[in-house]
């Protein structure tokens, strides 16, 4: 986990320290709405162009229950650290409005005092809202995504009704979910992004590890019988907020685990585009290879499957120059990926 992590945070600092910590240092203006079933939902839309008539790009991006930008102090020191990619705001909001919901309960920048400026740790330790934890499942998430994207449709000029869902890591299963939901949304992109059951990407690594000779296949079977145990009692009690494992209530997982994307991604007719990692341990690419397996065998013709070799989930590739091993970023590729797809779908 603390591996993953620490990707995670290289993958930040190039792009989000001195980012900004207010939505319009990301270019973004901030609305807010009340519901009566949802209670407060704010969202955010790229104030370059909104008086333009451009289709609308509505981005869900997983990150648990973390703010868009922590700000972390330590005595007269501080750094900041963000969950989103900014320079994916800036380069789609050219040609489209850019639009994503706030987690419930939670600001866009949070402060919080540490004892040590360790990214890592600010990360694996803060505490999300309670409203976010009695509201962590993807229930909440995709009902009020559907309801600021008929408000936007409203309140924008969107081109030729042009609606792209744009869901990254555990933000594309949502996307698949809200595109089945909301019949306004055109197009659906998942990136780096599964199609099965989330549990079951833990089990993946295990089995491929052992098979790899990196643990023993009695040490793979060992950890996939602790997990099974694990996912038996989250199915078993899953409204708990109070029992957690890796750092999510059983509540999120038992709502994320519910049902697999694939599930809707085979009964929607729009364009879909699914790009994913080759070297992801995240989610691991035999889910969205088994997705396309799926599409295939049922002779549906609206995906468009893109591969990155070697990529891991932050869509970095590890390159070894000069005999030392660097990480290369390979999002302007997605990017461009992603932009060519809805340009000609």
């Amino acid at each position: 986990m603390r591996t993953l992590l620490f990707i995670f945070v290289l993958f930040l600092s190039q792009n989000v320290i001195a980012q900004g910590v207010n939505p319009e240092d990301w270019g973004l203006k901030q609305f807010h709405m009340e519901n009566e079933r949802l209670g407060d939902i704010y969202f955010y839309v790229t104030e370059k162009g909104i008086k333009e008539n451009k289709p609308l790009l509505f981005m869900v991006i997983g990150c648990g229950g973390l703010p868009t930008m922590i700000v972390a102090r330590c005595g007269e020191e501080s750094t900041q650290i963000g969950t989103m990619p900014p320079d994916w705001i800036t380069s789609f909001s050219d040609e489209y409005h850019v639009a994503c919901v706030g987690r419930p309960g939670t600001p866009f920048c949070d402060t919080v005092t540490v004892e040590e400026l360790n990214p890592l740790e600010i990360l694996e330790n803060y505490q999300p809202s309670e409203e976010y934890i009695s509201k962590c499942g993807m229930e909440w998430q995709i009902d009020a995504s559907s309801v600021v994207i008929d408000s936007l449709c409203n309140l924008l000029s969107v081109s030729g009704n042009k609606v792209i869902t744009l869901g990254a890591s555990e933000g594309g299963g949502i996307a698949s979910r809200l595109a089945a939901k909301n019949p306004r949304i055109t197009h659906l992109a998942c990136v780096i992004s599964g199609g099965l059951n989330e549990f079951y990407s833990s089990i993946i690594n295990n089995r491929i590890e052992a098979m790899a000779g990196t643990i023993t296949h009695r040490e793979a079977q060992a950890a996939v019988d602790s997990l099974f145990n694990i996912y038996r009692k989250i199915y078993a009690d899953p409204t708990s907020t109070e029992k957690s494992w890796y750092g999510h209530p059983y509540r999120r997982w038992a709502s994320f685990c519910s049902d697999a994307a694939l599930e809707y991604l085979v009964n929607l007719e729009i364009p879909i585009l699914y790009v994913s990692a080759s070297a992801d341990r995240n989610v691991p690419v035999l889910h969205s290879d088994y997705v396309m397996l799926e599409f295939l065998r049922l002779g549906k013709t609206n995906l468009t499957y893109h591969v990155l070799p070697g990529c891991e989930h932050w869509l970095h590739e590890k390159v070894v120059e000069n005999g030392e091993e660097k990480y290369e970023s390979r999002k302007k590729e997605v990017f461009e990926t992603v932009n060519e797809w809805i340009s000609s779908n």
